[in-house]
Protein backbone atom coordinates (compact mmCIF):
# COMPACT_ATOMS: atom_id res chain seq x y z
CA UNK A 1 0.00 0.00 0.00
CA UNK A 2 1.27 3.45 -0.97
CA UNK A 3 -0.10 6.54 0.76
CA UNK A 4 0.23 10.27 0.14
CA UNK A 5 -0.38 12.19 3.38
CA UNK A 6 -1.70 15.65 2.59
CA UNK A 7 -1.24 17.73 5.74
CA UNK A 8 -1.68 21.39 6.60
CA UNK A 9 1.44 21.53 8.77
CA UNK A 10 4.54 19.43 9.30
CA UNK A 11 7.54 19.68 11.68
CA UNK A 12 9.15 21.99 12.61
CA UNK A 13 5.57 23.37 12.74
CA UNK A 14 3.96 22.61 16.11
CA UNK A 15 0.52 21.07 16.33
CA UNK A 16 -1.47 17.85 16.24
CA UNK A 17 -1.56 17.31 12.45
CA UNK A 18 2.19 17.97 12.22
CA UNK A 19 3.04 15.43 14.90
CA UNK A 20 0.53 12.90 13.60
CA UNK A 21 1.84 13.12 10.02
CA UNK A 22 5.44 12.77 11.18
CA UNK A 23 4.47 9.74 13.28
CA UNK A 24 2.80 8.05 10.30
CA UNK A 25 5.81 8.82 8.10
CA UNK A 26 8.06 7.12 10.66
CA UNK A 27 5.90 4.14 11.64
CA UNK A 28 3.98 3.09 8.52
CA UNK A 29 7.06 1.98 6.52
CA UNK A 30 7.95 -0.37 9.39
CA UNK A 31 4.70 -2.19 8.58
CA UNK A 32 5.15 -2.32 4.84
CA UNK A 33 3.32 0.88 3.88
CA UNK A 34 5.11 3.39 1.62
CA UNK A 35 4.54 7.03 2.60
CA UNK A 36 4.91 10.40 0.93
CA UNK A 37 4.29 13.71 2.76
CA UNK A 38 2.96 16.93 1.22
CA UNK A 39 2.54 19.88 3.59
CA UNK A 40 0.39 22.87 2.66
CA UNK A 41 2.69 24.86 4.93
CA UNK A 42 5.44 24.57 2.32
CA UNK A 43 3.42 26.87 0.03
CA UNK A 44 2.46 29.61 2.51
CA UNK A 45 4.62 32.15 0.66
CA UNK A 46 2.30 32.17 -2.36
CA UNK A 47 -0.86 34.27 -2.74
CA UNK A 48 -3.92 32.72 -1.09
CA UNK A 49 -5.78 31.28 -4.11
CA UNK A 50 -2.56 30.51 -5.98
CA UNK A 51 -1.12 28.40 -3.17
CA UNK A 52 -4.25 26.21 -3.14
CA UNK A 53 -3.95 25.66 -6.89
CA UNK A 54 -0.22 24.88 -6.63
CA UNK A 55 -0.98 22.45 -3.81
CA UNK A 56 -3.64 20.77 -5.98
CA UNK A 57 -1.07 20.31 -8.77
CA UNK A 58 1.49 18.89 -6.33
CA UNK A 59 -1.06 16.39 -5.01
CA UNK A 60 -1.66 15.26 -8.59
CA UNK A 61 2.06 14.88 -9.25
CA UNK A 62 2.87 12.98 -6.04
CA UNK A 63 -0.39 11.03 -5.99
CA UNK A 64 0.00 9.37 -9.39
CA UNK A 65 1.86 6.35 -8.02
CA UNK A 66 0.00 6.21 -4.69
CA UNK A 67 -3.01 4.07 -3.83
CA UNK A 68 -4.63 6.41 -1.31
CA UNK A 69 -4.55 10.14 -0.65
CA UNK A 70 -4.99 10.71 3.09
CA UNK A 71 -5.81 14.33 4.02
CA UNK A 72 -5.49 15.89 7.47
CA UNK A 73 -8.07 18.67 7.31
CA UNK A 74 -11.31 19.16 5.36
CA UNK A 75 -10.74 22.58 3.75
CA UNK A 76 -7.28 24.05 3.02
CA UNK A 77 -5.83 20.58 2.39
CA UNK A 78 -8.97 18.49 2.01
CA UNK A 79 -10.59 20.36 -0.87
CA UNK A 80 -7.60 20.40 -3.28
CA UNK A 81 -6.71 16.85 -2.24
CA UNK A 82 -10.16 15.41 -2.92
CA UNK A 83 -10.31 17.15 -6.32
CA UNK A 84 -6.90 15.68 -7.13
CA UNK A 85 -8.00 12.22 -6.01
CA UNK A 86 -11.04 12.39 -8.28
CA UNK A 87 -8.89 13.50 -11.21
CA UNK A 88 -6.45 10.63 -10.58
CA UNK A 89 -9.12 8.06 -9.77
CA UNK A 90 -7.54 7.39 -6.37
CA UNK A 91 -9.14 6.45 -3.05
CA UNK A 92 -9.48 9.37 -0.65
CA UNK A 93 -9.51 9.25 3.14
CA UNK A 94 -9.47 12.07 5.66
CA UNK A 95 -8.78 12.58 9.35
CA UNK A 96 -10.98 15.22 10.97
CA UNK A 97 -10.10 16.51 14.43
CA UNK A 98 -12.44 19.50 14.60
CA UNK A 99 -14.95 21.71 12.80
CA UNK A 100 -12.94 24.03 10.54
CA UNK A 101 -15.92 26.30 9.80
CA UNK A 102 -16.57 26.79 13.50
CA UNK A 103 -12.91 27.50 14.29
CA UNK A 104 -12.66 30.08 11.50
CA UNK A 105 -16.01 31.51 12.52
CA UNK A 106 -14.75 32.09 16.06
CA UNK A 107 -11.45 33.60 14.95
CA UNK A 108 -12.52 35.62 11.89
CA UNK A 109 -16.28 36.01 11.51
CA UNK A 110 -17.69 36.93 14.91
CA UNK A 111 -19.13 33.57 15.91
CA UNK A 112 -19.63 33.44 19.70
CA UNK A 113 -21.28 30.06 20.22
CA UNK A 114 -19.43 26.89 21.18
CA UNK A 115 -19.51 24.00 18.72
CA UNK A 116 -22.62 22.13 19.89
CA UNK A 117 -24.75 25.26 19.52
CA UNK A 118 -22.95 26.30 16.32
CA UNK A 119 -24.03 23.07 14.60
CA UNK A 120 -27.70 23.99 15.06
CA UNK A 121 -27.54 27.59 13.77
CA UNK A 122 -27.20 29.43 10.47
CA UNK A 123 -24.60 32.16 9.91
CA UNK A 124 -23.40 34.54 7.20
CA UNK A 125 -22.12 33.62 3.75
CA UNK A 126 -18.47 33.04 4.69
CA UNK A 127 -19.20 30.63 7.54
CA UNK A 128 -21.91 28.76 5.63
CA UNK A 129 -19.56 28.46 2.63
CA UNK A 130 -16.88 26.87 4.83
CA UNK A 131 -19.52 24.52 6.24
CA UNK A 132 -20.44 23.42 2.72
CA UNK A 133 -16.80 22.77 1.81
CA UNK A 134 -15.96 20.66 4.86
CA UNK A 135 -19.18 18.67 4.60
CA UNK A 136 -18.72 18.06 0.88
CA UNK A 137 -15.19 16.74 1.46
CA UNK A 138 -16.21 14.53 4.39
CA UNK A 139 -19.31 13.12 2.68
CA UNK A 140 -17.38 12.27 -0.50
CA UNK A 141 -14.49 10.56 1.27
CA UNK A 142 -14.08 6.79 1.13
CA UNK A 143 -13.39 6.84 4.88
CA UNK A 144 -13.24 9.40 7.68
CA UNK A 145 -11.07 8.88 10.75
CA UNK A 146 -11.89 10.80 13.95
CA UNK A 147 -10.16 10.61 17.35
CA UNK A 148 -13.30 10.45 19.53
CA UNK A 149 -16.91 9.32 19.64
CA UNK A 150 -17.86 12.95 20.23
CA UNK A 151 -16.45 13.92 16.83
CA UNK A 152 -18.16 10.91 15.25
CA UNK A 153 -21.47 12.42 16.40
CA UNK A 154 -20.44 15.81 14.97
CA UNK A 155 -19.73 14.17 11.59
CA UNK A 156 -23.13 12.50 11.60
CA UNK A 157 -24.68 15.95 12.04
CA UNK A 158 -22.70 17.00 8.95
CA UNK A 159 -24.53 14.25 7.06
CA UNK A 160 -21.60 11.83 6.80
CA UNK A 161 -22.72 8.20 6.52
CA UNK A 162 -22.11 6.28 9.74
CA UNK A 163 -20.37 3.41 7.93
CA UNK A 164 -17.68 5.80 6.68
CA UNK A 165 -16.78 7.07 10.18
CA UNK A 166 -14.00 5.30 12.08
CA UNK A 167 -13.07 6.22 15.66
CA UNK A 168 -9.34 5.72 16.30
CA UNK A 169 -8.08 7.22 19.53
CA UNK A 170 -4.77 9.06 19.41
CA UNK A 171 -1.71 7.58 21.03
CA UNK A 172 0.93 9.43 23.03
CA UNK A 173 4.56 8.90 23.97
CA UNK A 174 4.67 11.00 27.14
CA UNK A 175 5.06 7.89 29.32
CA UNK A 176 8.72 7.96 28.29
CA UNK A 177 9.22 11.40 29.90
CA UNK A 178 10.71 11.63 33.39
CA UNK A 179 8.56 13.25 36.08
CA UNK A 180 10.65 16.12 37.46
CA UNK A 181 8.43 18.39 39.55
CA UNK A 182 9.82 21.89 40.09
CA UNK A 183 10.26 23.36 43.57
CA UNK A 184 7.68 26.04 42.82
CA UNK A 185 4.08 25.11 42.01
CA UNK A 186 3.81 25.46 38.24
CA UNK A 187 0.27 25.57 36.88
CA UNK A 188 0.66 24.65 33.22
CA UNK A 189 -1.75 24.92 30.29
CA UNK A 190 -0.65 24.35 26.70
CA UNK A 191 -2.22 24.54 23.27
CA UNK A 192 -2.91 26.83 20.35
CA UNK A 193 -3.61 30.42 21.30
CA UNK A 194 -7.28 30.33 20.28
CA UNK A 195 -10.23 31.73 22.25
CA UNK A 196 -11.80 28.40 23.25
CA UNK A 197 -8.62 27.25 25.03
CA UNK A 198 -9.44 29.68 27.84
CA UNK A 199 -5.91 31.05 28.44
CA UNK A 200 -7.21 34.57 29.01
CA UNK A 201 -9.26 33.53 32.04
CA UNK A 202 -6.49 31.35 33.48
CA UNK A 203 -4.03 34.24 33.28
CA UNK A 204 -6.39 36.39 35.35
CA UNK A 205 -6.35 33.97 38.29
CA UNK A 206 -4.48 34.95 41.44
CA UNK A 207 -3.27 31.74 43.08
CA UNK A 208 -0.91 32.18 46.09
CA UNK A 209 2.41 30.33 45.95
CA UNK A 210 1.91 29.24 42.35
CA UNK A 211 3.12 30.29 38.90
CA UNK A 212 0.77 30.18 35.90
CA UNK A 213 2.33 29.28 32.50
CA UNK A 214 0.11 29.13 29.42
CA UNK A 215 0.56 29.10 25.65
CA UNK A 216 2.05 27.22 22.73
CA UNK A 217 5.59 25.91 23.05
CA UNK A 218 8.17 24.02 20.95
CA UNK A 219 8.16 20.29 21.69
CA UNK A 220 11.22 20.20 23.95
CA UNK A 221 10.09 23.20 26.02
CA UNK A 222 6.56 21.81 26.24
CA UNK A 223 7.80 18.44 27.53
CA UNK A 224 10.07 20.12 30.09
CA UNK A 225 7.23 22.29 31.41
CA UNK A 226 4.80 19.38 31.45
CA UNK A 227 7.11 17.12 33.43
CA UNK A 228 7.92 19.84 35.98
CA UNK A 229 4.34 21.03 36.61
CA UNK A 230 2.39 20.67 39.82
CA UNK A 231 -0.99 20.69 38.01
CA UNK A 232 -1.99 20.53 34.36
CA UNK A 233 -4.90 22.82 33.44
CA UNK A 234 -7.11 22.71 30.35
CA UNK A 235 -9.86 25.33 30.51
CA UNK A 236 -11.32 24.39 27.16
CA UNK A 237 -14.70 25.15 25.63
CA UNK A 238 -14.12 22.61 22.87
CA UNK A 239 -11.98 19.51 22.57
CA UNK A 240 -12.13 16.83 19.90
CA UNK A 241 -9.72 14.58 21.77
CA UNK A 242 -6.96 16.04 23.88
CA UNK A 243 -3.38 14.86 23.35
CA UNK A 244 -2.33 17.08 26.23
CA UNK A 245 -4.66 15.46 28.74
CA UNK A 246 -3.40 11.98 27.82
CA UNK A 247 0.21 13.12 28.02
CA UNK A 248 -0.39 14.66 31.44
CA UNK A 249 -2.18 11.51 32.59
CA UNK A 250 0.66 9.29 31.41
CA UNK A 251 2.98 11.32 33.66
CA UNK A 252 0.60 11.04 36.59
CA UNK A 253 0.00 14.78 36.73
CA UNK A 254 -2.99 16.04 38.72
CA UNK A 255 -5.38 17.57 36.16
CA UNK A 256 -8.14 20.15 36.19
CA UNK A 257 -10.21 20.49 33.04
CA UNK A 258 -13.74 20.78 31.62
CA UNK A 259 -16.08 18.11 30.26
CA UNK A 260 -16.16 19.74 26.80
CA UNK A 261 -16.43 17.51 23.73
CA UNK A 262 -14.18 14.47 23.73
CA UNK A 263 -12.99 15.15 27.28
CA UNK A 264 -16.02 13.15 28.50
CA UNK A 265 -14.39 10.04 27.04
CA UNK A 266 -11.22 10.48 29.13
CA UNK A 267 -12.03 12.42 32.29
CA UNK A 268 -13.91 11.24 35.38
CA UNK A 269 -14.48 13.90 38.03
CA UNK A 270 -12.75 13.18 41.36
CA UNK A 271 -11.26 9.95 39.95
CA UNK A 272 -8.60 10.98 37.41
CA UNK A 273 -9.16 14.76 37.32
CA UNK A 274 -11.22 17.60 38.69
CA UNK A 275 -13.90 18.78 36.26
CA UNK A 276 -14.77 22.48 36.34
CA UNK A 277 -17.11 24.65 34.27
CA UNK A 278 -15.47 26.36 31.29
CA UNK A 279 -14.31 29.93 32.06
CA UNK A 280 -15.88 29.95 35.54
CA UNK A 281 -13.21 32.00 37.30
CA UNK A 282 -14.42 31.37 40.85
CA UNK A 283 -14.80 27.62 40.32
CA UNK A 284 -11.31 27.37 38.81
CA UNK A 285 -9.78 29.31 41.70
CA UNK A 286 -11.47 27.00 44.22
CA UNK A 287 -10.42 23.83 42.37
CA UNK A 288 -6.77 24.86 41.99
CA UNK A 289 -6.50 26.00 45.61
CA UNK A 290 -8.14 22.81 46.84
CA UNK A 291 -5.85 20.57 44.81
CA UNK A 292 -2.65 22.40 45.77
CA UNK A 293 -3.54 22.05 49.45
CA UNK A 294 -4.64 18.41 49.43
CA UNK A 295 -1.82 15.89 48.89
CA UNK A 296 -4.15 12.91 49.25
CA UNK A 297 -6.34 14.25 46.47
CA UNK A 298 -3.26 14.81 44.30
CA UNK A 299 -2.19 11.20 44.82
CA UNK A 300 -5.68 9.83 44.08
CA UNK A 301 -6.01 11.79 40.87
CA UNK A 302 -2.47 10.91 39.85
CA UNK A 303 -3.07 7.16 40.22
CA UNK A 304 -6.40 7.41 38.44
CA UNK A 305 -4.78 9.37 35.61
CA UNK A 306 -2.03 6.76 35.12
CA UNK A 307 -4.60 3.96 35.00
CA UNK A 308 -6.66 5.84 32.40
CA UNK A 309 -3.60 6.62 30.29
CA UNK A 310 -2.63 2.95 30.10
CA UNK A 311 -5.98 2.11 28.49
CA UNK A 312 -5.11 4.44 25.61
CA UNK A 313 -1.38 3.76 25.48
CA UNK A 314 -2.12 0.06 24.92
CA UNK A 315 -4.06 0.81 21.72
CA UNK A 316 -2.27 0.34 18.40
CA UNK A 317 -3.28 3.50 16.54
CA UNK A 318 -0.98 2.75 13.59
CA UNK A 319 -2.38 -0.72 12.98
CA UNK A 320 -5.97 0.48 13.35
CA UNK A 321 -5.25 3.20 10.77
CA UNK A 322 -3.73 0.67 8.36
CA UNK A 323 -6.83 -1.53 8.67
CA UNK A 324 -9.13 1.37 7.75
CA UNK A 325 -7.00 2.37 4.76
CA UNK A 326 -6.71 -1.24 3.56
CA UNK A 327 -10.47 -1.68 3.82
CA UNK A 328 -11.16 1.21 1.42
CA UNK A 329 -8.35 0.14 -0.91
CA UNK A 330 -9.90 -3.30 -1.37
CA UNK A 331 -13.51 -2.14 -1.40
CA UNK A 332 -15.30 -2.34 -4.73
Amino acid sequence: MRILIATGIYPPDVGGPAGYSALLEKELPKRGVAVKILSFGWYRGYLKILRHFIYFLRVIKLGRDCDIIYAQDPVSVGLPAIFASKYLGKKFAIKIVGDYAWEQGIQRFGVKELLDEFLEKKYGFAVEFLKKIERYVARNSSAVIVPSNYLAQVLKKWGVAADKINVIYNTVSAHALPRNKAKENILFSAGRNVPWKGFEMLNELQIPNAKMITGSFPKEEYEKLLSSSAIFLLNTGYEGFSHQILEAMALGLPIITTNAGGNKEIVENEKNALVVEYNNKEAWTRAITRLLNDENLQKRLSEGAKTTAQKFLSKDMINETIKVLESILHAK
